[in-house]
């Protein structure tokens, strides 16, 4: 008896598949929606700005790494904003300072933030304007490779070769200790 109320009940459910299906999509979509909103309340996040093409901008001002921000506020410990902005006169951005861990941070934070903004999150910062990036093409980081006798300096040649092959007027490209 059991089984055969389960079948009719699933028969009837048949019938309905397409709302059903529409109803879960939905759902989906305002999950999403109110997930965005959580987090851009939580992070205290802004709508970035998008520049038009013939005039193409990047600016963050007080900008965070979400990730970061998670971490030190867990800990109780003041987090340091970044700003700068990078236009059509100024197309590069280079950092330097003593080894504090905020160059690395302010890459990693241009480039999470544009991926972000163009995924239609809203992201961390008092003030963000971006152009639309192609692409978004990074070497941050130690990728030695003892198996494949890569050293520091070499695993990073590799992939700036690999970035100049892939990269355009339209790409943000972040590079971390070149040099």
């Amino acid at each position: 008896e059991v089984h055969r109320i389960l079948r009719e009940m699933s028969d009837r459910l048949r019938t309905q598949a397409p709302a059903i299906a529409g109803s879960l999509e939905v759902l989906g979509d305002l999950d999403l929606l109110f997930a965005k909103a959580n987090f851009a309340i939580d992070f205290d996040c802004v709508v970035p700005r998008f520049s038009n093409e013939e005039e193409p901008r990047l600016q963050l001002e007080g900008a965070r790494h979400p990730l970061l921000q998670d971490v030190l506020k867990r800990q109780r410990k003041p987090i340091i904003p970044i700003s700068f902005a990078l236009d059509n006169q100024r197309r590069i951005l280079l950092l330097s300072g003593p080894n504090t861990g905020g160059k690395t941070v302010t890459l990693k934070t241009a480039g999470l933030l544009a991926l972000m903004a163009q995924s239609g999150i809203p992201v961390p910062a008092r003030e963000a304007e971006f152009p639309i990036f192609d692409q978004v093409l990074a070497d941050v980081g130690d990728n030695q490779s003892i198996s494949e006798s890569l050293s520091s300096f070499s695993s990073h040649i590799k992939r700036v070769r690999e970035i100049l092959t892939l990269v355009t007027p339209e790409s943000l490209v972040l590079l971390d200790e070149l040099g």
